[in-house]
């Protein structure tokens, strides 16, 4: 019997889902990356959601007493209606990562919301794509060609993915399955770091002779970039000096910063006097003047207030405060619908107060 699909599934009980969900599956997909099935918490049945490829879930964890959340890319397909997967890298130093990858186990039940996100490509917005990603930024782009993949989508799908090790290259099995089964799927990969191995494929980093051999006209396609800020940075350098215009390319960072937010009121705060307009907080009536660039989430946590938050660059959504007084100045706004914003929603990681404001937090 084949897998449910979109079409036959129920609507997602909400925009903005939150609930628990059950650890089914955990697969070993390259060293200190592992793939998790999340279930229906019931076990069974369909996922009380659905998504597009290329969204991303919020999940949280209590971890040594205080509550971390982190967003990931959904690495499975759309189509697959009765589990999502997250594809996970264990970062030396990152608490919630090393928590999910050294310590979950097959039924657990995880928090999570979402999906979230607009780093997104079901086949309707272009006739081709160019799916360009390094490391763990390959999950979303997995999930993208996966569902291309299953619906036939009749476009071209160039995949360029760069890996540190060949040992290293995630999912390798699943894109050479891909490739077999979609002729309009056109891979290469690059290794940074092949010296004394068998690999007999591109060496170094993504280069301009890489993308233009791999991708003919290049300038007229869509392109998906996602990986490291400095890997996304130099990508997006190489298309502009190729002539790919700007409004052609999508991008997501993996691996934004976070900042290690300590006990309230003990976060690092700037040396230089604060001499910006007053931010109040409500709920706590604690306000102060914010620095120059600083953000109301930012002040937040210099102040110990504690808005939750997890992806820090404006995608996520959990970070939503309701702005009662004043004006601010928000860079992203990815995750506000219009319903935010004719509410005074605002994104308090994004938020960089223009006058006096008062936010509910």
């Amino acid at each position: 019997m084949s897998a449910p699909t979109s079409e036959e599934a129920a609507p997602p009980v909400s925009a903005n889902w939150r609930g628990q969900l059950r650890l089914g599956s955990i697969v070993t997909e390259a060293p200190g990356v592992k793939t998790f099935r999340l279930l229906p918490s019931s076990g069974e049945g369909f996922l009380p959601f659905t998504f597009v490829p290329g969204q991303f879930l919020n999940v949280a964890f209590g971890i040594g007493g205080a509550r971390m959340n982190r967003s990931y890319s959904i690495s499975s397909s759309p189509t697959q209606r009765d589990y999502v997967e997250l594809t996970i890298k264990r970062e030396p130093r990152g608490a919630v990562s090393r928590h999910i990858v050294d310590l979950l186990k097959v039924g657990d039940l995880i928090e999570t919301g979402g999906p979230v996100g607009k780093f997104t490509f079901d086949g309707t917005e272009a006739e081709s794509v160019v799916l360009i990603s390094a490391g763990v930024g390959i999950t979303p782009m997995v999930s993208i060609t996966r569902y291309l993949t299953e619906r036939s989508w009749p476009g071209d799908i160039f995949f360029i993915y760069s890996c540190r090790t060949p040992a290293d290259f995630i999912f390798s099995g699943e894109i050479a399955a891909l490739q077999k089964r979609n002729p309009q799927l056109r891979v290469a990969v690059t290794s940074t770091k092949a010296e004394g191995t068998d690999w007999k494929g591109p060496r170094g980093r993504i280069t301009k002779e890489l993308l233009t051999q791999t991708v003919p006209d290049l300038v007229s396609r869509r392109v998906h970039i996602c990986g490291p800020a400095p890997m996304i940075e130099a990508t997006k350098a190489l298309l502009t000096e190729l002539g790919v215009p700007p409004d052609q390319v999508k991008f997501e960072l993996f691996g934004a910063t976070k900042p290690t937010v300590a006990a309230g009121g003990t976060t690092a705060k700037s040396s230089a006097a604060a001499t910006g307009p007053v931010v109040t907080f409500s709920k706590n009536s604690k306000s102060a003047k914010i620095h120059e660039g600083q953000t109301v989430l930012e002040l937040s946590e210099e102040l110990g207030n504690g808005i939750e938050n997890s992806c820090r660059v404006g995608t996520c959504g959990l970070c939503k405060v309701k702005l009662t007084a004043g004006e601010v100045d928000m860079e992203v706004q990815d995750s506000l619908d219009e319903d935010d914003k004719a509410n005074g929603i605002i994104l308090a990681c994004q938020a960089k107060p223009k006058t006096e404001v008062t936010v509910e937090a």
